[in-house]
């Protein structure tokens, strides 16, 4: 339906920009993690989004996800192996407790990010496990924002057709993002014996909160070929359920969710 319009859109306009309104954006980010008392460590990250696929390149992975196929797929390079299981993955559902509603609402402050204005937006929710608190300044003006949104949609639709998440994202691309997640103190696994769940709980107190910062570099448009979203033809496919690709053992590997 969105390309029939989209194509439908072109012919009446006959400015021959169909190219333009299909074409993918590519971001690239600064990723800072934190946790606790630990030394902050930062990495760069370039996410590619067109239509109903995303690629997240980071300098540890590889993950494609493509929504109309429901897949996600982990690439790795360096074994020249990858692993595709389905999105949402198994076990990402609603079970109780575990839905996240962030419910971004705007702040009213705004701001510009590589000379594209934003607009600030906070959420914070909880799950069984965690709470999560976070603010991002999203931008309509930045290259690729319809785009971006687009896909966004489309992801919220799909965790949410499996109860995995409720609310929506605000319009745009966040420029911006700062999140912090806590482990809740009283969190336990069903089944864990007291001595385990002291055990944990200790580790939780220990660890503290996981922030993470991320900042858009760099935006840019451009149209992106299928094969950016598929792993290279000379490339093993391992089966889900074994280490995945990058771990010390060859046999059959898994996938873990996007960082």
């Amino acid at each position: 339906m969105r390309q029939t319009i989209a194509i439908v859109a072109c012919v009446l306009s006959m400015t021959g920009l169909c190219g333009l309104a299909r074409a993918g954006v590519v971001l690239d980010e600064q990723v800072t993690t934190t946790q606790g008392g630990q030394p902050a460590v930062s990495h760069t990250r370039q996410v590619l989004v067109q239509g109903h696929r995303e690629k997240m390149v980071s300098d540890r992975n590889i993950f494609v996800i493509d929504l109309d196929k429901g897949t996600m797929t982990l690439i790795d390079p360096n074994q020249k192996a990858y692993a595709q299981m389905p999105f949402p993955p198994r076990g990402m559902s609603g079970a109780a407790g575990q839905q996240l509603d962030l419910n971004f609402k705007k702040t009213g402050k705004s701001a510009k990010v590589l000379d594209y204005g934003c607009d600030e937006y906070s959420g914070a929710g909880e799950t069984a496990m965690a709470t999560v608190a976070t603010s991002g300044c999203f931008s309509t003006a930045a290259p690729g924002a319809s785009e971006f949104s687009e896909f966004t949609k489309a992801m919220g639709l799909k965790l949410k057709s499996t109860n995995a998440m409720a609310g929506k994202m605000p319009e745009g691309i966040p420029l911006t993002m700062d999140s912090t997640r806590q482990v809740k103190p009283g969190f336990k696994v069903p089944g864990m014996s007291p001595e385990q769940a002291a055990k944990l709980k200790e580790m939780i107190a220990k660890q503290g909160p996981q922030t993470t910062k991320t900042v858009v570099t760099k935006v840019s448009t451009r149209d992106l070929p299928d094969d950016t979203f598929t792993p290279p033809a000379d490339y093993e496919r391992r089966t889900v359920g074994g280490p995945p690709p990058g771990a010390p053992a060859a046999p059959p590997s898994g996938a873990k969710t996007p960082e």
